[in-house]
């Protein structure tokens, strides 16, 4: 099966000879703060502009859920103590990593999950990894440069929820 490979903020990127191409398995999460209508977002040091869902690889030996929880801490910097997951939504893509210069068949499952805590809206802070991570207002998120792939999870996943 033949690849396009999109770099997060969504341009198609060709291997060159000699390019590592690997597949790759990953996890993000969608918490939605159901109070405030909001959901985090990270961006990380290499791309500020181009904000996402928490997440990424899973590790050999690794569950979803320790993925998940793993790279929260890492990529968020505050507990987790989110709710669920109620939904999933699930790709293959191909995905150029602009940050280690890799091509990936990367296997991403979303996955939604809600808080109940307040939270501050539009408060951004440093993560754990040297990027940035906040709260969004899910009304404000269309205008946002959202990694290309997260954006093709991030409607379905809210479809249900605005349902609720």
């Amino acid at each position: 099966m033949e690849f396009i490979f999109y770099d997060r903020r969504g341009r198609a990127v060709s291997p060159e000879a000699g390019s590592i191409v690997k597949p790759r398995r990953g996890v993000f999460a969608l918490v939605v703060a159901v109070h405030d209508s909001a959901v985090m977002l990270a961006a990380e040091a290499c791309a500020p502009d181009v904000p996402e869902l928490p997440g990424g690889g899973v590790e050999v030996g690794e569950t979803l859920d320790e993925a998940t929880q793993r790279e929260w801490a890492e990529e968020v910097g505050i507990p987790f103590g989110a709710e669920g997951p109620f939904q999933r939504f699930q790709h293959v893509r191909g995905f150029y990593a602009d940050d280690r210069n890799e091509f990936w068949i990367y296997d991403q499952t979303f996955r939604r999950y809600h808080s109940l805590d307040r939270v501050k809206v539009g408060q951004k802070w440093r993560s754990p990894e040297g990027g940035t991570a906040g709260w969004e207002a899910i009304a404000s998120l269309p205008g946002l440069s959202i990694n290309r792939a997260h954006w093709c999870a991030i409607p379905t996943l809210l479809s249900s929820f605005a349902q609720m």
